[in-house]
């Protein structure tokens, strides 16, 4: 019988670190155990890759050139990207009753399940409204960003949760080379999704666009329901039991009674800002730079997607290395190094030239072909950012307690988001191009936001991210496997 604190069947157990940790065992039935605990484990993992990889197909349209350039075809202000835009951030607020509730519960999976398939079914939204009221256009967009709003609602009652059994059920020694390998899976998920949802919406003739995005949308739904089923199968380990009665005071302040928690919690909400403000987010490009392609440079949406392409092939060749990196110097050893370089090939839009090159009988800006592999050095570094950003969120909690800490974490970063949404936006809105071009003549308002966000990473998020370089906090780079498959085990 399977141990009980696993219910079914990714980062992928070494060989050789297996056979230590079974060579050490007492006895033949003991070795026995570990080897079937570690085989789900590993079990776990290739599915928990298997159903990342279809929600890649949903995440490219949400993150990619389909929602914005959608919302620009309806005539949305930059106000209105920004909100929706700021939607999925301020939405993370949500994380910390849902953890609340979650850690009352003997599994996570369940609630997990439940939120997110309301959450990505809500993300046919787009493709439904135009059907239901075909003759109120005038009100599709407040209906659209209603509808996706609620959607980013609902994903972050699960965000915790999945958050929290993940840093569970991945062993720590090989944390870094996990999300590496699953990142590079995915990354090249999100290249092939891309590629396929352009060349739906090329497809369509001006007139008729509006059926491609419907179609899209559609699809990206279809996919995203296909990931949360898959991920269901994925073993869930037993959540450790709390027995105290503390109120709710006290179970929020909590976390930040670890060393580096709070530090960690705003550092990367400060970085999480910056990253909005021109448009990032979980390290790939959309919103604001979409738009700012087809505005300035005349871009389509298939040649607008090759940016975020570009994004993801970078985070697929880089992240393999970044992970191996991490396990070996530490998190925070890379994390610093990799926020002191970002900026500066953020500052790569600045020389994006314009005009177009015939090729064939396609023209083709010489901004997408500038900017593509600028756009694959941003996607392999900011990949790499964001792993080190799941390695240090569990370095910085323990297992008891951890979904709520998983939950402030996230909420912090996503206020931390919001408001770098909303700056950018507003900015967009309300300054007038007259001044920005005043700061130099060939600026427009992205160019500006570049800017403000290299300031906010240079002056605010670098130096207080050297204090995450601590003695205490490094401790916790490692814990033994012997012991997490042992805790796996239920007397």
């Amino acid at each position: 019988m399977p141990p009980r604190s696993w219910e079914s069947p990714v980062v992928l157990l070494p060989r050789a670190a297996l056979g230590r940790t079974v060579q050490g065992m007492n006895s033949k039935s003991e070795a026995a155990g570990i080897r079937k605990v570690s085989h789900q484990i590993d079990l776990a993992l290739r599915l928990n890759i298997i159903a990342g990889f279809f929600g890649m197909f949903w995440l490219s349209v949400p993150l990619g050139a389909p929602l914005p350039l959608m919302m620009q075809g309806l005539q949305a202000s930059a106000t209105q990207l920004g909100i929706l835009s700021a939607s999925w951030q301020i939405a993370t607020l949500a994380q910390i009753p849902a953890a609340f509730l979650v850690e009352r519960l003997r599994r996570r999976k369940t609630a997990w399940v439940i939120a997110c398939l309301c959450h990505r079914i809500l993300w046919a939204t787009p493709a439904v409204v135009p059907m239901l009221f075909p003759n109120q256009h005038e009100t599709w967009t407040v209906m659209i960003i209603t509808g996706l709003s609620l959607s980013n609602f609902l994903a972050n009652l699960g965000t915790a949760s999945w958050l929290s059994w993940m840093a569970d059920l991945v062993p720590a020694e090989i944390a870094g080379r996990f999300w590496a390998k699953r990142q590079s899976i995915l990354s090249l998920a999100l290249v092939v999704s891309t590629a396929l949802f352009g060349l739906i919406l090329d497809a369509h003739s001006p007139e008729e666009l509006l059926k491609g995005f419907q179609w899209v949308f559609g699809l990206c739904s279809v996919f995203g329901v296909a990931d949360v089923v898959i991920h269901s199968f994925v073993s869930e380990p037993e959540q450790p039991p709390r027995h105290e009665t503390s109120g709710i005071n006290s179970r929020l302040k909590e976390p930040f009674k670890a060393q580096g928690f709070g530090r960690l919690a705003f550092v990367m909400g400060i970085w999480t800002c910056a990253q909005s403000i021109v448009g990032y987010t979980l390290a790939l490009p959309g919103f604001f730079s979409m738009v700012h392609l087809r505005q300035e440079y005349g871009a389509s949406h298939a040649q607008a997607s090759w940016i975020f392409c570009g994004a993801a092939f970078g985070a697929l060749l880089l992240t393999p290395r970044l992970g191996r990196w991490i396990d070996s110097a530490g998190a925070p050893a890379v994390f610093i190094r990799l926020i002191a370089v970002i900026p500066l090939t953020m500052l790569g839009w600045w020389g994006a030239p314009k005009g177009m090159l015939i090729l064939g009988n396609q023209e083709i800006p010489i901004a997408v072909l500038y900017m593509g592999p600028v756009a694959m050095i941003q996607g392999g570094l900011l990949a790499g950012a964001l792993l080190c950003q799941f390695r240090l969120t569990q370095m910085a909690t323990c297992a008891q307690g951890r979904t709520v800490a998983m939950a402030i974490h996230w909420s912090i970063c996503g206020i931390g988001g919001c408001a770098g949404a909303m700056l950018a936006g507003t900015i967009q809105d309300r300054i007038p191009l007259s001044w920005i071009k005043s700061l130099h003549g060939s600026w427009s308002a992205f160019d500006l936001l570049v800017l403000i966000s290299a300031l906010i990473c240079w002056i605010f998020v670098l130096p207080f991210a050297l204090g995450l370089r601590s003695k205490l906090f490094n401790s916790r780079q490692s814990s033994p496997i012997l012991s997490q498959m042992r805790s796996a085990r239920t007397q």
